[in-house]
């Protein structure tokens, strides 16, 4: 299916036009919009000494958000405003303005500085810091970083659901669902992501470590803010608003258990074989010292040779699975090798963008610092 993108959209080719390119998507935030936008503005201006655009995606708002960040861009050459009509979900979003983005890193994070109002700075200091890392993750579960006015409940579905995560599909970070990253140009546009809604933040962790990306993790502190000025009218301030994440609870577990449980079934599938083998051993060893003893032990021996089955089929799946795996890299190396963007735009004019297609691969990367100030 495609989708008609239209706003600020340029021409962009493979090679980075920027040093910095800043994507953040957005869906019916017309309360806080307007401050958190010229708040973020302000921050890249006073501590990004290099070229700078940050680039905010409107995924299909059904209130007035569009018109407020059509509005702020009008005088504002840094901001580029993405827009299509229906919505899609974040990973869409993301997918759109990295696409569209011309810097040589690109950095994606929440529109209200969530993450810290310096986070930009140190994913950039970061990256630069490490010349052989592809990606920088924000991880609010190292040491240095945690929660604020985050509801419990909250901490808790995020802190063990990336503990299942890094169990069951990959354990290159601590953070597998925050969408707070640093890329180089280079690799994100390779990777051949498909993924529209939130999973897309597993998917790109996945394919990444399978095409062996190199990874670095910082800690942060992800906070749900208190707007000052949401629902600000002529400029001045409102009552202050607790965010509410508008992402359903269970949905997310759900689809995120599904996607890390089916993403690298080997990694269970065998432990699950083994340990059915060793139990069918103890069944086995009990059943010939009833025999010895003289007592009925031909349950005992069923059950052991049911356990016994049951580990051989597991084994084989898990050799299937391992088989599958390695043709699934495969065919991710063929799309990122052969794959062509999405069509681009003439400058100031619409596109059509296909949630099935992919990036096209970029240039080996010039490795070009980003002057950062400090971050205070």
């Amino acid at each position: 299916m495609r989708q008609l993108i239209s706003g600020d959209t340029l021409a962009v080719g493979d090679e980075a036009e920027c040093d910095v390119s800043v994507v953040c998507p957005f869906y019916n935030e017309e309360a806080i919009l307007r401050s958190v936008v010229r708040d973020f503005l302000d921050r890249l201006k006073r501590h990004i000494t290099g070229s700078w655009e940050l680039i905010i995606v409107n995924d299909g708002s059904s209130d007035n958000s569009l018109a407020i960040a059509q509005e702020i861009a009008h005088d504002e050459p840094n901001l580029r405003v993405l827009t299509y009509r229906r919505n899609r979900g974040r990973g869409h979003a993301l997918r759109v303005g990295i696409s569209q983005a011309r810097g040589e890193i690109i950095v994606t994070t929440e529109i209200d500085l969530s993450w810290g109002d310096d986070i930009v700075e140190r994913l950039l200091a970061a990256i630069d810091e490490s010349p052989d890392v592809d990606i920088v993750v924000a991880s609010p579960h190292l040491k240095g970083g945690g929660y604020r006015n985050v509801p419990r409940k909250r901490v808790f579905y995020s802190t063990f659901g990336n503990w299942i995560i890094r169990a069951c599909m990959s354990n290159v970070a601590t953070m597998n669902t925050g969408m707070t990253r640093a890329y180089r140009r280079d690799a994100i546009r390779a990777l051949p992501c498909e993924e529209n809604g939130k999973e897309f933040h597993l998917e790109a962790i996945l394919k990444a470590r399978a095409l062996n990306y190199r990874f670095r993790e910082i800690p942060a502190l992800l906070e749900w803010k208190e707007h000052k000025f949401a629902g600000q009218a002529g400029g001045r301030p409102a009552q202050p608003q607790v965010r509410k994440s508008k992402s359903s609870t269970n949905k997310l577990i759900f689809s995120h258990t599904l996607f890390s449980l089916f993403a690298n079934p080997i990694r269970y599938i065998w432990g699950m074989s083994a340990a059915s083998f060793l139990i069918a051993l103890v069944f086995i060893a009990y059943a010939v010292v009833r025999f010895a003893t003289g007592q009925v032990s031909v349950f005992m021996v069923i059950i052991g040779l049911a356990l016994g089955i049951i580990s051989l089929m597991l084994f084989a799946f898990g050799v299937v699975f391992q088989q599958g795996n390695m043709v699934q890299k495969q065919l991710w190396r063929l799309q990122r090798d052969l794959a062509t963007g999405p069509p681009l735009s003439e400058g100031g004019k619409a596109f059509y963008f296909d949630v099935a297609e992919r990036t096209a691969p970029a240039p080996e990367p010039r490795r070009k610092p980003v002057a950062v100030e400090g971050h205070g």
